[in-house]
């Protein structure tokens, strides 16, 4: 009855407790301050229930993600209050008591009195210590592969609401609890120690005034989807909801962006300080539409240590903080990683070395340079087979990637058919093509790759990469192998998705349609023409309900396509296997 008394006061002590970020007037000032977002965009057309429309929509709130944020917060309080606050606790008096016995070991002369400002001086220090500790954890968990893993779980939100804050895998809290925590207790030790003071944080029912304001000035916005900037200059030194928004997003320009807390400082001085454009669009999740594997409780706690252990290859797991008689964590990891995967970005000696070091299998991709109707760029094809293959390479593991082939046949170039009648496709002939990939695929085997996986993002290869693949196959030695990946692009589950999903297929359509248009919205937003493409009248060149096309879209027919290639991939590595 003691445990279960201790984890309701944890779950209600969020809501009522002063220092908490939850407390109820912080979740009041939050809400004020986006009915005052509300009816600055509303202008003169606002009203309460427009307000509460905008403040409470039923997609973001009662959205999967939003309800699994909801059950994750009271199962976390039986884990936190059982296992892992006793963990952060140990820190802050261990470092204090270290950090007065290592000064006075050293014998560090001390004062009689505190001189004046130094109070001052004290506050300032403990609280850009802590701010800074905090950065680091976060900027840890970003950087450090085995860290980003565990990470991923708070990334993983879909849509973002005040309890997505503690949607945070325990390995999360205990790095910043720890870090923190000692590091605010080595401030108040040398400070104590030197003066001989017990020090005020100028505190306000147990909470810095500095914390007070953060947490007032709209903290519980941060995890919303209400845009509010403190303005280009305050942005500058403060980091803003729209700014931790932005964080939150998967876009390529926005990965391991604003990481701190309450100052910009650090963000600045680490070249990870991002002020959003206005209107700056801002994709929530993960990328490869990674978010939708954690879908459960269960998983949030324990697919981290799958994916962690998996893709790491932990030669030392253990967790080593010294420091004045602290020990807690650090994690060694070691596997070697080539500078990049894609080989267009690599020396040749780095190349060499990867592929000493196992990396011997290559990814050919295969893109265009094709008309997508009046909404879609001409290199849809290229940007999309450039992000699915360096997810798919990352995944199969030892896998590096040769340059996109952007020329492929896409119709003929006298009399013009197919894509070449309109202006900008660039086509080659399909014997040309065919031995490009011949001569690509003989390169890397002469230079010792030894499996060579050819994967297109367009219909008009296929045939020709089939050929292609013939042709290869009979000059290879026992020991070397060539697939094309057909699965990525003719068996996916793309469609089948989407008509489970309440489309019919004339609105999924085909060439520039509701799938490639929703790919490209989730890897490159600009190469997406939104003027163009609301415009459900012009038809010239794409088919389908384009216009319905959105990220969310785009994640999920990606993921389809990688994990349609990796399947058809590891099923011919064991048959090849099978075969040895």
């Amino acid at each position: 009855m003691d445990i279960l008394a201790s984890i309701f006061d944890y779950l209600l002590s969020h809501f009522t407790a002063f220092t908490q970020r939850t407390h109820w007037l912080f979740l009041l000032t939050a809400l004020g301050l986006a009915f005052g977002v509300y009816v600055a965009q509303a202008k003169r057309d606002w009203s309460l229930a427009g307000a509460a429309r905008f403040i409470f929509p039923k997609k973001i709130w009662w959205h999967k993600s939003s309800r699994l944020d909801y059950a994750y917060f009271a199962v976390n309080a039986f884990i936190m209050v059982l296992i892992f606050t006793p963990l952060i606790g140990f820190a802050y008096p261990a470092v204090l008591e270290g950090g007065m016995s290592t000064l006075k070991a050293l014998n560090v002369p001390t004062f009689n009195g505190p001189p004046v400002g130094v109070a001052l001086l004290y506050f300032a220090c403990v609280i850009l210590m802590t701010d800074f500790m905090i950065f680091l954890a976060h900027y840890l968990q970003h950087k450090v592969p085995f860290l980003w893993q565990f990470h991923k779980v708070h990334h993983a939100a879909e849509v973002l609401n005040p309890m997505t804050l503690y949607r945070q895998h325990p390995m999360d809290f205990v790095l910043t609890g720890v870090l923190a925590g000692g590091g605010a207790a080595l401030v108040h030790s040398v400070f104590s120690y030197l003066f001989s003071e017990p020090f005020s944080l100028f505190a306000l029912g147990g909470l810095n005034v500095v914390a007070l304001l953060f947490y007032l000035l709209g903290y519980n916005l941060r995890h919303s989807h209400i845009r509010l900037s403190f303005g280009k200059t305050a942005d500058q030194y403060l980091i803003s909801p729209e700014q931790h928004q932005l964080h939150h997003s998967c876009v390529e320009a926005h990965f391991d962006k604003n990481m701190g807390l309450i100052f910009a400082l650090w963000d600045r001085l680490f070249k990870t300080h991002y002020i959003p454009r206005k209107d700056e669009e801002i994709i929530l999740g993960l990328p490869d539409g990674e978010a939708k594997e954690f879908n459960s409780v269960l998983k949030l706690y324990f697919l981290p240590f799958k994916k962690a252990f998996n893709a790491h290859k932990l030669t030392l797991a253990g967790l080593v903080f010294a420091g004045a008689g602290l020990s807690t964590a650090a994690i060694a990891v070691g596997q070697y990683a080539p500078p990049s995967l894609f080989l267009e970005e690599m020396t040749w000696t780095e190349i060499d070395e990867a592929k000493q070091k196992g990396f011997t299998s290559v990814i050919i991709p295969t893109g265009g340079t094709e008309q997508n109707g009046p909404h879609v760029i001409l290199g849809k094809h290229n940007k999309v087979i450039k992000y699915t293959t360096s997810q798919i390479a990352s995944r199969h593991g030892n896998t590096l990637i040769a340059p996109v082939m952007t020329y492929v046949p896409e119709g003929s170039i006298s009399p013009k058919t197919g894509h070449m009648r309109y202006t900008g496709t660039l086509s080659i002939r399909e014997e040309a093509f065919e031995m490009i990939l011949e001569d690509t695929a003989k390169s890397l085997f002469a230079h010792g790759f030894t499996d060579i996986y050819i994967i297109g993002d367009s219909g008009d290869s296929v045939a020709a990469q089939s050929r292609a693949e013939d042709a290869i196959k009979a000059d290879l030695t026992p020991q070397q192998s060539i697939l094309h990946v057909t699965d990525y692009y003719e068996a996916n589950g793309q469609v089948e998705h989407l008509l489970k999903e309440g489309f019919t297929r004339k609105a999924i359509g085909w060439h520039a349609g509701l799938r490639d248009t929703s790919e490209l919205i989730a890897v490159d937003r600009n190469g997406v023409r939104d003027k163009e493409r609301l415009k459900t009248e012009q038809r010239k060149g794409a088919n389908g309900a384009f216009w319905k096309a959105n990220e969310e879209i785009g994640q999920t027919m990606l993921a389809l396509k990688i994990e349609a290639a990796l399947k058809q991939m590891n099923a011919a590595n064991q048959t090849y296997t099978d075969k040895e």
